[in-house]
């Protein structure tokens, strides 16, 4: 076996250069606390680096903000830090709209603490447990951890953390590349929520003769046999059930779940992907209302279209979705038929045209090494796009139609390798298989097969590359 290591691609130093990158509206919220004086020098140092930049920082707007820094407060004292998390109720960000005239929440709401400990010597889990703790408590979807040194006012290292469980820290230039991981996020926009349910798209019969969603159902098993999926989370782990309520009421979130599934199917010319895991839906035990069949195709670029099944309301489909959705646009098709035992597989005289893409997954989980010979390594294109973007966003849109492109086992039609991964920066995995010969006939379980052997991974530590 060609066993090699994850390599390290170059970062863009200049993030302006990037095409997408445009300049941002900054608020700052609330007062330092007091004997905070590394939070405040931190502060001030971001504050400069996103002005030198030519974004624009305010006291107040009554206009939109793209991207508002909320102060907050851990205090010291024994305990984890993730035990010393206090609760606001309600969160600070429920209250942004009220107190500081705008017309609609930002759309990225950091919240900004100084705490003594260094997260980068927490255990990766322990560091998602407390960041989502605090994401919870606070009432932001970030948290950045300014870690003090040993002197008033110095500053040894400052951690971003994301919903997804990404938690880069910066140790050199942390105001300037902190700067930039903020504005990454800023300039990426939200597309989870853009689609249309086209009812009756399939009849009840084509539906229930399908056999995708059993085939999605048995791999999610087998990935939670794995350790590629974990078990959901509820709102609760994280809040009291006072604030879980909250959340539930106002904002209609109860929990969620990490990974995603995803398969095309022929005999329906749709893609079938996992619903989404804020729908209290366990990938590891999917049934055929968590499956969600749309339209491999994006309109206009970004917008998705759910097929529904006669007499079906479907779910929200899983975040990734739109990005699937992009690598089956960016693709090459190819031709295939059924087997004698009524199974797809590829052949060039074959009476259907699908992607080459036939089905792939999302992992939660850090690859170590994995077999150059039999699957495919795209690293990250870190001069286009250096830090990554959430899933659900446009750029990240852009990220997987990109990484297609730089595919040689997807657009080499004599490379003879039938599966492909890389990696998504800071929370994950993406691998896919393609429709090859010696591909198996049952989607899945040559892909799954590999994981523990050809991929080797580990769910205990996801990379947090600078």
């Amino acid at each position: 076996m060609s066993s090699s290591p994850i390599a390290a691609p170059t970062v863009c130093s200049d993030l302006t250069a990037c095409g997408w990158w445009r300049p941002c509206t900054v608020q700052v919220v609330g007062e330092v606390p007091a004997g905070r004086p590394a939070l405040r020098a931190f502060l001030d140092r971001l504050i400069a680096s996103f002005e030198a930049q030519g974004h624009t920082v305010l006291d107040r707007s009554h206009g939109d903000v793209d991207l508002m820094l909320m102060c907050g407060q851990i205090p010291d004292g024994p305990g984890t830090l993730r035990e010393r998390i206090p609760e606001d109720y309600p969160p600070l960000s429920a209250m942004l709209r009220r107190h500081h005239g705008l017309r609609r929440n930002p759309r990225h709401v950091v919240a900004v603490v100084e705490v003594p400990e260094r997260l980068t010597a927490l255990p990766h889990a322990e560091v998602v447990a407390t960041a989502r703790t605090a994401m919870g408590r606070l009432g932001a979807a970030k948290v950045l951890f300014v870690s003090r040194g040993d002197a008033a006012g110095q500053v040894r290292e400052v951690t971003l953390c994301t919903m997804e469980g990404g938690h880069p820290t910066e140790v050199e230039d942390i105001a300037d590349r902190m700067r930039d991981r903020l504005v990454t996020a800023a300039c990426a926009q939200q597309v989870a929520e853009d689609y249309d349910t086209v009812r009756d798209a399939i009849t009840a019969e084509a539906w229930k003769a399908s056999t995708t969603p059993e085939q999605l159902a048995a791999a999610g098993r087998r990935m939670g046999e794995l350790g590629l999926l974990s078990p959901p989370l509820k709102v609760s782990d994280f809040v009291s059930e006072q604030l879980a309520d909250m959340y539930e009421i106002y904002m209609g979130v109860r929990g969620f779940s990490e990974g995603m599934l995803f398969a095309f199917d022929p005999d329906l010319d749709c893609l079938v992907v996992s619903a989404s895991g804020s729908w209290d839906v366990d990938k590891r035990a999917l049934t055929r209302e968590q499956v969600v069949a749309v339209e491999p195709r994006l309109v206009g670029g970004r917008r998705l279209r759910v097929l529904a099944p006669s007499g079906v309301l479907p779910m929200q489909p899983s975040v990734e979705t739109w990005e699937i959705c992009a690598l089956m646009e960016a693709c090459p098709t190819v031709r295939v038929t059924r087997d004698g035992a009524g199974a797809w597989v590829p052949d060039p005289n074959g009476e259907r045209e699908v992607p080459l893409i036939r089905a792939g997954i999302h992992a939660h989980v850090g690859v170590t090494a994995s077999d150059d010979e039999v699957i495919e390594t795209v690293e990250a294109d870190r001069e286009e796009f250096p830090y990554g973007f959430g899933c659900g966003t446009d750029l990240t849109v852009e990220i997987a139609r990109n990484t297609v492109r730089r595919s040689q086992a997807v657009n080499d039609p004599q490379d003879p390798r039938t599966y492909v991964r890389w990696p998504l920066l800071y929370h994950g995995e993406m691998a896919v298989e393609l429709w090859k010969p010696g591909l198996p006939s049952q989607p899945f379980r040559g892909l799954l097969d590999l994981y523990g052997t050809a991929v080797r991974f580990t769910p205990d530590h996801v990379p947090q590359p600078v």
